[in-house]
């Protein structure tokens, strides 16, 4: 019998049961009254009975049907959390078999010269050895040093059907040779076809085509508390073509890292920061949301141990991120503006120097001699606040609108200069490369026992100069030294040497390096004075790094924090 139809008889038999239970139990129970009982005769006995029977025999009818009906349905259960962490999972699992086929191993190889086993002469030389062995070092001295291969890991994520490959610019840089291996565990050499430096972002390409591609998400939608997968090849685990694949969330966005990578003028700014483990291996992999989007290209780790310690950084895929990459595919070189201001953090003085706000704009530390900022008139100590129509919240957002800003093009700095707000028209120009940008940044030079410096628009208020006189400032002179003798002492402003004018310390630097006899050198507001020839009768260069050279101070005085991180970030790859 179905379920339906037992629970049908059982509300019969229930409704009947009822009915004459209560019958039987009126004719079985006797009535009272407050009279004497009523006595009873036969025929009435004759009628209960039966009826008392037929109740008895209805309610053991119904018992059966009760027995047979069902339980009410308990109510449903909650949603249970496994089925939420189920749901993670496969948006994982889906993810990574999105971008998973387009990782691949990137190993590189780099020649390097060396010596004999790492090793230089014996000291003292062959003469010392044994008879046996002289000839063989003879002949070891007089051969050319050996060379070695050094191999380095990386990763990287094909962005076109057709073969490139982004990855990272410090994966590849001084490379001699590149295999990469795919998913399907095939290998092919690549080559590099452009590689921008100071964004640490390379496209290299192999000889292929059909292959799966990635596709390149918006970094700039990220927000804290996002899932994110990080895939690559850590410690060299991924060349079997299956790239290893680890978990996080997004930690931070706009993250920046001073200091590392500056010998190559290398910005690691606006960066997505995540707890997903980055190790040695993964740079150049991709950093991928649960959509399957590229959003990040790995580069840096945050880390005591040399792994991870929790704290990844990724270069952001943004719109100029994809702009950048396409010129690289095309193997154009990548420029970017440059108005020769550092900048730093606005602090609680200089807040109150400029009439800024704590933690508001960025604070001008220094200004680059000729470069456009100095021509246009900004000044250390200057707090910039806006650039163009574009608030300046912090010294990220100067690097990145002016580094954006196309060669020649004009643009407007809002400055704070002693609680005044002042605006100046800057032409941006190209930014320089490593080498130009170190010599830019020095702080002077030592020539016949004098240092220069540049002539800034601090110290031409201080020693009273007009804004068009130009110069190098005189900062110390050694006793007894050349120039001691010739009267020159610190204060002095220097605006031509031997003839030649000298506006900054690049011009003072071309017109002492081959002077080797007495000189003339013409003093602003003093006049001329004939600096001597140096005892030694060997030309005496300039030195542009002094002798105990100091960290550069502030107009205050006080030197400058180090800038550098709290933890010691290093390449992940």
């Amino acid at each position: 019998m179905s379920l339906k139809k037992k629970s049908a008889w059982a509300a019969l038999g229930l409704t009947v049961s009822r009915r004459f239970t209560s019958c039987a139990v009126g004719f079985l129970t006797p009535r009272m009254g407050n009279a004497r009982r009523r006595p009873e005769n036969a025929g009435a006995r004759r009628v209960r009975r039966p009826a008392a029977l037929c109740g008895a025999m209805m309610l053991a009818f119904a018992l059966p049907c009760l027995a047979a009906a069902p339980e009410p349905a308990a109510p449903p259960p909650e949603k249970p959390t496994l089925d939420v962490a189920k749901a993670v999972e496969l948006a994982i699992e889906r993810a990574a078999d999105q971008v998973g086929p387009a990782v691949v191993n990137v190993l590189v190889m780099r020649e390097a010269g060396g010596g004999f086993m790492g090793m230089d002469d014996p000291e003292g030389g062959p003469d010392n050895l044994p008879d046996g062995l002289k000839e063989f070092f003879e002949r070891y001295r007089r051969a050319p040093p050996p060379s070695f291969r050094a191999q380095g890991n990386g990763s990287g994520v094909i962005i076109s059907p057709d073969g490139f490959i982004l990855t990272s610019e410090h994966v590849i840089r001084d490379s001699s040779e590149i295999e990469v291996t795919l998913a399907t565990r095939k290998r092919y050499r690549a080559k590099v076809v452009g590689s921008d430096a100071r964004r640490d972002l390379a496209v290299i390409r192999i000889d292929a085509a059909g292959l799966p591609a990635a596709k390149l998400g918006d970094a700039s939608a990220l927000r804290r508390g996002q899932f994110v997968l990080a895939l690559g090849s850590p410690f060299g685990f991924g060349r079997d073509g299956q790239a290893s694949i680890s978990f996080g969330i997004v930690s931070g966005t706009g993250r920046a890292i001073p200091g590392i990578g500056r010998e190559l003028d290398r910005y690691y700014g606006n960066l997505i920061q995540t707890d997903a483990a980055v190790n040695p291996g993964n740079s150049g992999g991709p950093l991928a949301n649960l959509d399957g989007e590229v959003v990040g290209v790995s580069a840096v780790i945050s880390s005591q141990t040399g792994a991870s310690d929790g704290v990844g950084f990724a270069v952001p895929i943004t719109a100029q991120t994809r702009a950048i990459v396409e010129r690289l595919k095309r193997g154009e070189e990548i420029v970017y503006g440059y108005i020769g201001v550092l900048i730093q953090e606005v602090g609680e003085e200089e807040a109150k120097a400029s009439g800024a706000e704590v933690g508001q704009g960025a604070l001008v530390s220094e200004v680059v001699p000729d470069a456009p900022g100095a021509k246009a008139g900004v000044r250390e100590g200057d707090v910039v606040v806006g650039i163009g129509d574009a608030p300046v919240r912090d010294p990220n957002d100067v690097i990145q609108l002016v580094q954006a800003t196309p060669v020649g093009e004009k643009v407007t700095l809002v400055v704070l200069r002693k609680g005044n707000r002042e605006k100046m028209t800057v032409e941006v120009a190209r930014r320089p490369g490593p080498p130009e940008l170190a010599a830019s940044r020095e702080t002077g030079a030592w020539w016949r026992g004098m240092r220069v410096e540049p002539l800034t628009a601090d110290l031409r208020e201080q020693i009273g100069l007009k804004d068009s006189d130009q110069g190098v400032f005189v900062r110390e002179v050694r006793d007894g030294s050349a120039a001691a003798k010739a009267g020159i002492s610190p204060g002095m402003v220097l605006d031509q040497v031997s003839g030649k004018k000298v506006a900054s310390i690049k011009d003072f630097i071309a017109a002492v390096a081959k002077l080797d006899g007495s000189c003339a050198v013409r003093i602003v507001g003093i006049g001329t004075k004939t600096i001597p020839a140096p005892d030694a009768p060997k030309s005496e260069k300039p030195d542009a790094k002094d002798p105990k050279p100091d960290k550069p101070k502030d107009k205050d005085g006080e030197k400058k924090p180090d800038d550098k991180p709290a933890e010691k970030p290093q390449m992940s790859k």
